[in-house]
């Protein structure tokens, strides 16, 4: 600093600055000193051009021109995009920079603020409008605010609708909706939806709205669903019972993409099929629970899960105390998105894992006990077949339960009373593979059809198994290992070959065996991947877990162990909210 210079120090009096805005305001309402007049809609409002020329580049403009002659020698300006009962409130803001906004209010006050370029008003309108977003106004906000350039309002409004998407397409707007409006709503990857099911349902609620000017539009809206994200339950009664749909041929062609995707996953490697992000907030993990442990005093609690992202294990909610220590059997099946388990006396309960939680059904079948049965979702609905009773005969009994009618049916009993046998389903078939019947280990293999509650021989295996494992992949049947003597002993003999069956040429062939014999073991699909977990090997259990390429025919080693080794291990794919998964 020079040595003549004092030093500066900068004040700002707030209070003397408003008071300044607020005496500004008193003159224009007392018409006091005012050069300049508004009119709108035949009203005038007096005020300050240079108050209005500070304030506004629309006024700036104007005043600056020398085209307004007229306007200049009038001193009056003719502001006619403008209502006049929002006239007042602009004024206000310009001279005090304060306003009073309603909803009523809100809409006019932004188409001023818009014309007149006042970026401050615009923006508090904006902010107030963006508080007031319901299911009944975003339509209009998202297109008020794209008329009027307002892009934060309309980042809002798109993010309101896709956080409220189910909610919403029940709204009177989204009926009276005009196609591209339509379309770019479903096309967003940002949906909140549970299941891609919603979106179809919502684009034919609006094509149902006005058939006749609509129908034209629905083959185009079905192209912009996943269907590969429709399960094919639905996939099949869309195409059987919706009218719109059967009388389309392009729409039936974009359905039956839809079902290829389930029956021929191998046509779609390589393909980047993107789900809703809100269906990709869950991982796909397989979930691990105790079977049948001979000799076990009690159950295990524990129940795992493989997480397959991460290649990692982690705890989940333990089975909870209503069922028994001493159950013979804990069989369980994926429904419903759920994890249902069945005890020998066909109690349930079931293991949600959007809430990693269990719950109880309450209810049990007839009186009868059974082991050894397998328990087999289909149509969403789960199938209990076989199993032994308390005198150790093999049962050909076959029952059926709805979860949500919580109601049990008994069906047309099997050819064949088996236990430890699997079960599996393929193109709407149940197939029951090996097991034990009497003293004798089973070749034999049958298909149930549920359509028509029938039973099929089918072609026998070329071994004969006991507790094998069984998973479909790329349209085929793997059978993994077993027993191949009756009982479990120390001197149980592992069968160690696989095999493969094809429905198209009816017929079971040889496959590349695992890297580890193994027997009771827990197996799922993923893709056209199959893993196999734990079981027992030749007289322990199994810590180690394995998976087949079906496109290398190849079986590869996983280096992430079982927590513990297990025999008789029942696993399910699901999937849980990432929430509920361990970064560590």
């Amino acid at each position: 600093m020079n040595e003549n210079e004092e030093p500066q120090t900068q004040v700002t009096d707030e209070k003397f600055k408003d008071g300044i805005l607020h005496r500004l305001n008193e003159l224009r309402k007392a018409n006091i000193r005012c050069d300049t007049t508004l009119r709108v809609e035949g009203q005038m409002f007096p005020a300050h051009s240079h108050v209005l020329y500070a304030s506004s580049d629309y006024f700036r403009a104007l005043f600056s021109s020398e085209l307004q002659v007229k306007e200049k020698q009038e001193n009056v300006v003719e502001l006619k995009v403008l209502k006049s009962t929002i006239m007042e409130e602009v004024l206000e803001f310009i001279y005090t920079g304060q306003a009073s906004i309603s909803y009523s209010s809100a809409h006019e006050l932004l188409v001023a603020s818009d014309y007149l370029i006042i970026p401050s008003l615009k923006s508090q309108t904006s902010q107030f409008l963006e508080k007031s977003m319901n299911v009944s106004n975003c339509f209009t906000l998202e297109s008020f605010a794209c008329q009027f350039n307002c892009d934060s309002l309309r980042q809002t409004a798109i993010k309101f609708m896709n956080e409220n998407f189910v909610a919403i397409v029940k709204s009177e707007d989204f009926l009276i909706l005009e196609f591209n409006k339509v379309k770019e709503l479903i096309c967003r990857d940002e949906l909140n939806i549970s299941e891609e099911e919603e979106v179809y349902e919502a684009v034919l609620t609006w094509v149902k709205h006005d058939l006749s000017s609509r129908e034209c539009f629905l083959a185009d809206l079905l192209k912009c669903l996943r269907v590969f994200s429709l399960s094919k339950y639905s996939i099949d009664r869309i195409l059987k019972k919706e009218e719109l749909v059967k009388k389309s041929l392009t729409c039936i062609a974009i359905m039956n993409t839809g079902l290829e995707y389930f029956l021929y996953p191998d046509r779609f490697l390589g393909s980047v099929l993107k789900h809703r992000n809100s269906i990709e907030k869950d991982e796909h993990v397989v979930l691990l629970h105790d079977g049948v442990e001979i000799n076990a005093d009690a159950i295990s609690r524990d129940v795992y899960c493989y997480v397959l992202s991460t290649k990692k294990w982690q705890q989940l909610c333990s089975i909870p105390p209503f069922i028994d220590d001493d159950c013979a059997d804990l069989v369980s099946a994926v429904c419903f998105g759920c994890v249902y388990m069945l005890t020998g006396v066909l109690k349930i309960c079931c293991f949600n894992p959007q809430k990693n939680s269990w719950k109880s059904k309450g209810t049990e079948c007839f009186s009868q006990e059974l082991a050894e049965f397998t328990v087999t979702s289909f149509n969403e609905e789960l199938y209990v077949i076989g199993g032994h009773d308390e005198y150790l005969n093999a049962v050909r009994t076959v029952l059926k339960y709805n979860p949500v009618c919580n109601e049990w049916k008994k069906l047309a009993s099997m050819e064949t009373g088996r236990r430890s046998h699997c079960a599996v389903v393929l193109e709407d078939l149940i197939y029951v593979i090996g097991g034990v019947a009497g003293g004798t280990c089973l070749k034999s293999v049958e298909s149930f059809d549920p359509s028509t509650n029938q039973w099929k021989k089918v072609p026998d295996l070329a071994n004969a198994r006991r507790d094998p494992a069984a998973a479909t992949v790329c349209g085929k049947i793997i059978v993994v290992g077993g027993f191949r003597n009756i009982r479990l002993s120390t001197s149980s003999v592992v069968e160690p070959t696989c095999e493969v069956f094809d429905p198209f040429l009816n017929q079971w062939s040889s496959l590349s065996s695992p890297n580890v014999p193994r027997a009771a073991c827990g197996i799922v699909n993923v893709g056209d991947t199959v893993y196999v977990f734990g079981g027992y090997g030749e007289g322990s259990a199994l810590d180690s877990v394995e998976h087949y390429d079906a496109k290398c025919n190849e079986w590869q080693k996983v280096d992430a162990k079982m927590p513990e080794a297990k025999g008789f291990i029942r696993a399910s794919l699901v999937k849980l909210p990432k929430e509920f998964i361990c970064n560590d």
